[in-house]
């Protein structure tokens, strides 16, 4: 009796210590909104892992490691390369989100959107089937899956602030100046061409693993175009996978929502960007010098130059729609 009363006391010492460390969580009470009376529904702040400027890590001002004592489980692993905090840190990135929420998977980046992953009911239900189905999970998940729109959890990590910069919100309220602008950009590229461009491509593979677009072989548009389209040949072994694995298509799609990706007609959880995520994100890769360091810092006109390209292409490819099948035998 006595050692279950310890347990108990100790894992009550560590849900205070976890809830103490808690901070507001983007979409917090929407699971708990949406749901309904009798179902289940798990609705938290966020939790807030603090790194120090030696990478370890601690919540509500309580080592990891000293937590994992008390549970019983060695976390001292959990900590960060100190290189990653020193350039977090150096480039401003103060707190990266990990948000559950019931339409998808959000990543903020200094209390802001990034591209994340969207479902709903049905997307998920399609993604457990397509994962039972390729051996990758059990079949229980089935069952699993459709209560992750239930879950309304996350995780904030938190880094240094560099002396002399403000305190980033972890959720910043009111700024849709992003979405505002990947808006404007796309409906002026639109003005200007009149309607979205739109390039449909399904690719037919045989056994062999040759393809065919429209009524032309991959030889034959090799020969027309010049490209050296044959090299998108697959082995007979992966066609033999395909089919073993029972997958007839995959297809590609873009819109001015997000990526789509679907197998067998069944539409998967896909990556958004229609609230300027995207956008943002390509001012933080300008902001966290990203390219430069890709680039080795030799060019930083070039970066500039890529940077702009990359804003540019974005209303494009985000007005465009663009829809690639991949049909196997």
């Amino acid at each position: 009796m006595r050692d279950r009363l310890v347990i108990l006391v100790g894992l009550l010492l560590i849900a205070g210590l976890v809830l103490a460390g808690c901070a507001t969580r983007a979409g917090v009470g929407e699971a708990a909104a949406m749901a309904e009376p009798d179902e289940m529904v798990i609705d938290l702040p966020a939790i807030v892992v603090d790194f120090d400027s030696e990478g370890n890590a601690s919540i509500g001002g309580v080592p990891v490691a000293e937590l994992g004592q008390t549970m019983g489980a060695d976390l001292s692993t959990l900590r960060m390369d100190p290189g990653w905090v020193r350039y977090f840190t150096e480039t401003n990135i103060q707190h990266i989100q990990i948000n559950n929420t019931p339409n998808g998977l959000q990543l903020l980046v200094n209390g802001q959107p990034i591209p994340s992953l969207k479902w709903d009911e049905n997307r998920l239900v399609a993604t457990a089937d397509i994962m039972s189905r390729l051996g990758v999970v059990q079949p229980v998940v089935n069952k699993v899956m459709p209560l992750v729109d239930n879950l309304g959890v996350g995780v904030i990590l938190r880094f240094p602030v560099k002396a002399g910069m403000e305190v980033i919100p972890f959720v910043v309220e009111g700024d849709e100046t992003a979405a505002a602008e990947a808006a404007r950009m796309r409906e002026e590229f639109l003005a200007a061409v009149g309607a979205p461009p739109t390039i449909q491509l399904p690719i037919f593979y045989n056994e062999d693993g040759s393809f065919s677009v429209g009524d032309l072989t991959d030889v034959e548009w090799q020969a027309v175009t010049g490209t050296p389209l044959t090299a998108l040949r697959l082995q007979p072994q992966a066609i033999q996978a395909m089919s073993q694995l029972g997958i007839q298509s995959l297809g590609f799609r873009t819109d001015e929502n997000g990526v789509h990706i679907s197998i067998n007609g069944q539409a998967l959880p896909y990556v958004s960007w229609a609230q300027g995520e995207a956008l943002y994100l390509v001012d933080l890769i300008q902001q966290t010098g990203l390219l430069d360091a890709y680039l080795g810092g030799a060019l930083p006109v070039a970066t500039d130059m890529l940077v702009t390209t990359l804003e540019q292409l974005l209303p494009v490819v985000q007005a465009s729609k663009a829809n690639l099948i991949v049909y196997f035998p």
